[in-house]
């Protein structure tokens, strides 16, 4: 059980007396992330965690309720044994400061410790220091990229991505294609080719439930994806979403690194082909992995996307 005090398999709530303030929390759907996604419209949105195709295809794993109101929504998430709530968003007629004090109310409520996680720094001030300490949480900070940095790889500190694209194209015949449906077993057959050399993991299997989720649902989310093809057959591809007006997301890239230079030609070729209108590409973050984040740091970020994880000031971590 997530909560101790939940009766409904599907729907838990807390009825904050008090006023009339009430949460009701329900499992993520395709019909309250439209709704969820209705609201964005009026939020700038940074942040990956809040991206409503990431709600979706990670909703098993991180076990992701919602409450939706005209003017919030509330996300809380358990997982590996840690309940918490990410970025609650708010219209101008919610005072933040009371909406972050009901979500600790309710969470002690259901004797769970007062964690929010991934919040953005816009968003500290409405902590107080006094009530909460904040934790920078740098494995989690989301990498944004310019859009045509990526696409034109321009100057020296592009030299390699340059040498590594040029050498694939002159040794691998290839062809590039929005991914559709039909692509989907031979993305999964990259993908299990990748994962046969990481050992198994908890990790892997999140993310391939997550990719598989992402295959099965791609003509009902908004998802965009790129197919790399060397003589006929599927070796990378990528899959991403629309963050904000002016951001794209990018959710798998998945390669055979048996093709050398084939990570940075689906790179290039997915933002071409898909994202080139965006002046913004968010990679996600690096998970705290040093290959990853030496990988992520090569395409040299615009900048980083600081998030932070907020407990209250009694809590003691255990």
């Amino acid at each position: 059980m997530l909560l101790p005090n939940y009766q409904p398999p599907n729907q838990w709530g807390f009825y904050y007396n008090r006023g009339v303030f009430i949460i009701n929390f329900q499992d993520i759907s395709l019909e309250n992330l439209r709704l969820y996604s209705t609201m964005l419209h009026n939020h700038y949105i940074e942040v990956s965690d809040l991206a409503p195709t990431s709600l979706y295809l990670w909703r098993h794993s991180f076990q992701v309720k919602i409450a939706l109101d005209p003017d919030y929504a509330v996300l809380i998430c358990r997982y590996r044994g840690s309940t918490y709530s990410l970025t609650p968003l708010f219209s101008k007629r919610i005072d933040p400061t009371a909406l972050i004090q009901k979500i600790s109310a309710f969470l002690r409520q259901n004797n769970q410790p007062v964690i929010f996680r991934g919040i953005p720094s816009a968003l500290l001030p409405y902590f107080p220091k006094d009530k909460y300490r904040i934790i920078p949480d740098r494995q989690i900070w989301d990498y944004l990229y310019l859009t045509k940095d990526l696409i034109e790889l321009r100057g020296r500190k592009y030299q390699q991505k340059r040498n590594q694209i040029n050498r694939f194209r002159q040794t691998f015949p290839f062809s590039y294609h929005s991914l559709s449906p039909d692509d989907a077993q031979g993305c999964l057959d990259v993908f299990n080719h990748w994962a046969a050399d990481k050992g198994g993991g908890p990790e892997i299997e999140e993310e391939r439930r997550a990719l598989m989720e992402a295959l099965q649902n791609f003509t009902l989310l908004p998802l965009k994806g790129g197919v790399l093809k060397v003589d006929g057959r599927v070796q990378a591809f990528a899959i991403g979403t629309q963050l904000n007006k002016d951001t794209a997301l990018i959710h798998f890239e998945k390669a055979n690194p048996a093709f050398s230079g084939i990570y940075a030609v689906i790179n290039q070729l997915f933002v071409a082909n898909e994202w080139s209108t965006t002046r913004y590409i968010n990679r996600e973050d690096d998970m705290g992995l040093p290959g990853l984040r030496q990988a992520k740091k090569r395409y040299h970020p615009f900048r980083m996307i600081e998030k932070y994880t907020i407990v209250e000031a009694s809590y003691d971590g255990n």
